[in-house]
């Protein structure tokens, strides 16, 4: 995952907001299209696992960037996701220089941290610096702000005024200073100073001590449960009438694994906001005069596609190299057979009821500004994909009503494919694949198991054979994929952070990335993006299954409510939500 800050999906009219050098004043810090609401009350918002620390540097995962980033930290710029478009943060305004590399920004008057302590231009380099500390890793974020693995300099002018000033020349500035959420520099310098940044403000902190720059503080913390935040007294927005922003008093985070109990809870009016709810559940919810609405936001952002082990080795040592699965994994013939076996449009429209997409690349069909016009379909058909694996040296066994797939040596061809236990759209996805499969002769097993140590499993300890997640992207800039595409990357998922492109294609994507990241000619720049989706299609190393529609529900009380097909999909505008009842 590539951290971006409130990007949704493109429309015609994006593309002029998307490629400008620079940022002005709006006339409101609402956001168009928002009511201006009353003060007070609180509202709930289900997150499906726990956030595991209020330091948004060290957050990997949904949940967390959705608190530790969006909740509690305010960032340069923000993107309005009702209008599509940059808009003013914490900097009023800011300029790419004619070098393509000097970026000026202006900070607004009067910024304060919810300590009442002032926000400067020292708390943005002090930010930027953390990100870069070895010590902090903060390999998500840092990624992130890199240009082709080189870091920023950024440098305080006044207490106003910053000047970044990047390594090569960038094609625009605005998905960087997107990224860059301010953190105190007097809350948190004497960590970074002794090195021990990566363990501040953990999740059962002391939450008096957690100065914030976003909408909300941390009034109390029930680790695994609940978090209770209350307004930030020194936000700095403001409605069109005057009104501080946030609305409410207060955000509670409720942590809700089951998602038969989330239905449960907004239909006993004990939840007011949910996000990415099941298919059957926007059933359940889509009746007349109902106190919960669901909405169909549409395709999202965030992707589900399978990717097997490519790792030579686990991390304790043991040698895959030679192991008869990581030879079928390694061939990209048995790769594209897996994808031509699965049946997308039973998922998309029968399994997950209409509220999904198939999808044929790593680029969601939502992000039309970047996705591959010419990007080729994979061909679904059990006969197409027995050829291919037969090309292979595969050879199909058993009977036509059970088949058994067994590669050259005599090996039978099974792997386990790991799923999140909490994901019931992937479980059921799951289950179709393995029907898939199993007509090829495949015996593929199900393994579900928490999120958490489904990432441990394919970033830390390599002990796997396949597993069923996705990305969650929130930028449609090419750069919101550095992390993913790029071979040194931490989420480079079938084989992360490599010290060199274990593969010449994988070197020929590192090349193009670059090249795109410093391209100011917006079509050369799509030339050499459509370059890299039609590397990816002819390799597989991730098989696209679908994208799934962002669903979200809540109580008719919620005022406000626009969820984005983005993450963070409902909280993009929470700042705005009122209690309308």
């Amino acid at each position: 995952m590539r951290i971006r800050s409130s990007i949704v999906l493109t429309v015609t009219l994006f593309a002029a907001a998307l490629f400008v050098a620079c940022g002005s004043p709006t006339t409101s810090n609402t956001g168009t299209g928002s009511k201006s609401g009353q003060r007070g009350g609180t509202l709930s918002y289900r997150m499906t696992a726990a956030p595991t620390t209020f330091n948004y540097l060290k957050a990997n995962d949904e949940p967390t960037v959705q608190l530790a980033s969006f909740l509690l930290t305010s960032r340069l710029i923000d993107f309005d996701h009702k209008e599509q478009k940059y808009v003013p943060g914490l900097a009023e305004s800011w300029k790419l220089g004619d070098d393509g590399k000097t970026v000026d920004v202006k900070l607004r008057d009067g910024l304060k941290f919810s300590d009442g302590s002032d926000l400067t231009a020292d708390d943005v380099v002090f930010t930027l610096n953390a990100i870069y500390d070895e010590r902090t890793n903060s390999a998500v974020w840092k990624s992130a702000m890199l240009v082709n693995d080189k870091q920023i300099t950024a440098k305080a002018v006044d207490k106003l005024n910053i000047q970044f000033v990047f390594p090569e020349k960038i094609a625009r500035p605005e998905n960087y200073l997107n990224n860059l959420g301010v953190l105190p520099a007097k809350a948190l310098k004497p960590d970074l100073d002794a090195g021990k940044l990566a363990e501040s403000w953990k999740i059962d902190s002391d939450p008096t001590k957690i100065v914030t720059s976003g909408p909300f503080v941390v009034e109390s913390v029930n680790v695994g449960e609940k978090v209770t935040l209350a307004r930030n007294p020194n936000y700095w927005k403001k409605d069109a009438g005057g009104t501080q922003l946030p609305y409410l008093d207060k955000l509670v985070i409720d942590v809700i694994t089951d998602p038969n109990n989330t239905v449960a809870r907004l239909q006993q009016d004990q939840l007011d906001i949910a996000d990415r709810i099941r298919p059957g559940d926007y059933a359940t919810l889509n009746v007349p005069n109902a106190a919960v609405k669901p909405v169909d936001v549409g395709p999202g952002m965030s992707t589900d596609h399978i990717w097997f082990n490519l790792n030579d080795r686990t991390a304790d040592g043991r040698d895959l190299s030679k192991t008869p699965k990581h030879e079928w994994f390694a061939d990209k013939r048995f790769r594209k057979a897996i994808a031509s076996a699965i049946d997308r449009e039973t998922i998309s429209n029968t399994t997950l009821r209409g509220l999904a997409s198939p999808m044929n690349s790593f680029v969601s069909p939502a992000n039309k500004a970047w996705l591959d016009p010419n990007a080729p379909k994979i061909e679904y058909g059990v006969g197409k994909a027995s050829a291919m694996l037969a090309d292979a040296g595969f050879v199909k066994k058993g009977t036509p009503e059970a088949p058994e797939l067994y590669d050259a040596k005599g090996n039978r061809v099974e792997f386990t494919l790991i799923v999140p236990v909490e994901n019931e759209p992937r479980k059921l996805a799951a289950g179709v694949i393995q029907q898939d499969l199993a007509k090829l002769g495949i015996n593929m097993q199900i393994a579900p198991i928490e999120n958490s140590a489904a990432v441990e499993r394919w970033s830390r300890s390599f002990d796997y054979d396949a597993v069923l997640l996705g990305l969650a992207i929130s930028d449609l800039e090419p750069s919101s994929y550095a992390a993913f595409l790029l071979s040194s990357g931490s989420q480079h998922q079938w084989q992360p952070s490599q010290k060199e492109p274990a593969t010449d294609w994988e070197k020929q994507i590192d090349q193009l990335f670059a090249e795109q990241a410093t391209e100011s000619d917006t079509q050369k720049r799509h030339e050499e993006f459509d370059r890299i989706q039609q590397i990816m299609s002819d390799e597989m190393p991730v098989i696209p299954v679908v994208t799934r529609h962002v669903v979200s529900a809540a109580s008719a009380k919620v005022g406000n409510f626009s969820p984005s097909q983005i993450m963070p999909y409902s909280l993009w505008n929470i700042d705005r939500a009122y209690v309308t009842k």
